[in-house]
């Protein structure tokens, strides 16, 4: 092991760590008075990783990317201030935080490659709203907020909006994702027992020279239980890039679970433009042995993302807007092909997983998927079979404050694979990570 590796392994276990799954902030009070409902709170966010494997981009990360990236380390820091004080029949409240990200090596995602600058800190939360309950008769349950500025915000699973910023690259921490926020964002939202209705103005963080996009739109939801609710959602999005057109988003999602431990959801998107049509949907079917000592969940999801199809002067390949993680597997799909290889557009899945809990604070995970492209053309390959992954994960909540993370996965690639990377023989991509959290 050389010098640096040895100095990020050992930083691994001595520094609070974590991944961008299982982001965060735990609160310190500065300030209270309990007469005017009125705190200050300082938040921090300490992480490091290490990543190790053999043969990324099946052995090919040299004559494909133009580096080794089998091994590297990320470390980041995120310190904050929250506050909040009575208004009016409600709470103004507000927040402010930084993130610092660094990446030792190059990462297989290749975008650090070439870099002397692999570390930035920049402004992630800068928001201000107010919050009020029980506003409207009509509705049991209600609170109304509005916020302002820099913000974070999801919808459903997280397949369409999750993270409003892009890491890695100049900014390092690409596995991380320690940025989220969206810029010059308005969210206001009418959330009741049964309903909730959201309305929103986003736009993103790229990165150096990336593409800036905003969207404008509503969400509906209706709750039809705890774990049951149906959902609709539209958005307007614009690239801003020229000679780009506005994108009109629909989207349908349901979720349902029952008393008896069987559960189902779905989503389906449909995006349209003069230039543009494409869809991408997914089905999830999943069992809770409730009574079993290890409370094991069984699930298996269908997804489906359009490709594009070259004969035609439409783009039909699925755009992804600003998808994010929700839970394992989703929407970054598997460790090694979701993370650094394919994004979600022209990719069918076929995913099978295993939860267990053996104790209340362990929680492991087995998941094996099936990846094919829907329009290989599109990748300049000629087979559709892209590989199979298997990803091991396992949680360790040490205490309140400390998460041991750990992750094994091996992608076995296929004919469409080897042939993405121009290669006459493509090895298995083994990958592992290590990953520490501890929260203040």
């Amino acid at each position: 092991m050389n010098t640096w590796k040895a100095k990020v392994a050992g930083a691994v276990l001595a520094v609070a760590a974590t991944a961008a799954p299982r982001l965060s902030f735990a609160e310190r009070e500065l300030y209270r008075d309990d007469s005017r409902g009125t705190k200050l709170d300082f938040t921090l966010d300490l992480a490091a990783a290490w990543y190790g494997g053999k043969d990324s981009w099946f052995g090919q990360s040299q004559a494909f990317l133009g580096a080794s990236t089998d091994t590297w380390a990320d470390l980041g820091a995120a310190p904050g201030l929250t506050f909040e004080t009575r208004a009016g029949r409600g709470t103004f409240f507000g927040a402010v935080s930084a993130v610092y990200t660094s990446t030792a090596g190059d990462d297989a995602s290749g975008l650090t490659i070439g870099l002397d600058k692999k570390s930035e800190l920049t402004l992630e939360l800068g928001n201000v709203g107010w919050k009020a309950e029980d506003l409207f008769d009509a509705l049991d349950g209600d609170t109304f907020t509005i916020t302002v500025g820099r913000q974070n915000y999801n919808i459903g699973t997280g397949l369409l909006i999750n993270d409003g910023a892009e890491d890695g690259g100049e900014r390092g921490g690409w596995y991380l994702a320690m940025r989220k926020a969206f810029t010059e964002a308005v969210v206001a939202s009418l959330d009741s027992d049964k309903w909730l209705l959201e309305a929103f103005r986003l736009e993103n963080h790229p990165r150096k020279g990336g593409p800036l996009g905003e969207a404008y739109g509503a969400n509906v939801e209706y709750k039809l239980g705890e774990d049951s609710r149906l959902g609709t959602t539209y958005m307007e999005v614009d690239s801003n890039v020229p000679g780009s057109v506005t994108l009109d988003v629909y989207s349908a999602r349901a979720s349902w679970r029952g008393g008896g431990g069987f559960g189902v959801s779905a989503e389906y998107a449909d995006e349209t433009s003069s230039q543009i049509s494409s869809r991408g949907y997914y089905g999830e079917v999943s069992y809770a042995l409730h009574d079993n000592p290890w409370s094991p969940v069984l699930s298996y999801r269908y997804a489906h993302f359009d490709g594009d199809n070259p004969a035609t002067p439409v783009d039909e390949r699925f755009h992804e807007l600003a998808y994010g993680f929700t839970d394992w597997g989703s929407w970054y799909q598997g460790e090694i092909t979701g993370e650094y290889a394919l994004g979600n557009g022209n990719l069918i899945s076929n995913l099978l997983r295993v939860q267990l809990a053996p104790r209340e604070d362990l929680t492991l995970n087995a998941m094996l998927y099936k990846f094919t492209l829907d329009r290989p053309a599109s990748f300049g390959v000629i087979s559709n079979d892209w590989g199979d992954e298997i990803n091991f994960t396992a949680e360790w909540q040490v205490n309140e404050h400390m998460l041991v993370t750990g992750v094994l996965g091996a992608l076995f690639p296929g004919e469409a694979a080897r042939q993405y990377v121009r290669a006459a023989t493509a090895e298995d991509w083994v990958h592992a990570m290590v990953l520490v959290t501890y929260s203040w």
